[in-house]
């Protein structure tokens, strides 16, 4: 696998966890595992700063939105 194969398969299954459903109980520890994520690729060089701060951002927007739900059901 090339390192882009590498970068485009890891992006799609971080971007599949972001858009899977969220058990309430586990909201944390699945934006924990969001961020260690983006770590993860930013320390392997998969990702540069800049992506891995756009993928926090998507990430962090994601919790609240999924906060916010839960406040208003």
């Amino acid at each position: 696998m090339t390192r882009i194969d590498e970068k485009s398969q890891r992006l799609a299954d971080w971007h599949t966890l972001l858009d899977g459903t969220v058990v309430d109980k586990s909201l944390d520890a699945w934006h924990l595992e969001l961020r260690h994520g983006i770590d993860m690729m930013k320390t392997e060089g998969l990702i540069d700063v800049e992506e891995a701060r756009e993928l926090r951002e998507l990430a962090d927007a994601a919790h609240s939105h999924q906060i916010e739900s839960l406040l208003d059901s």
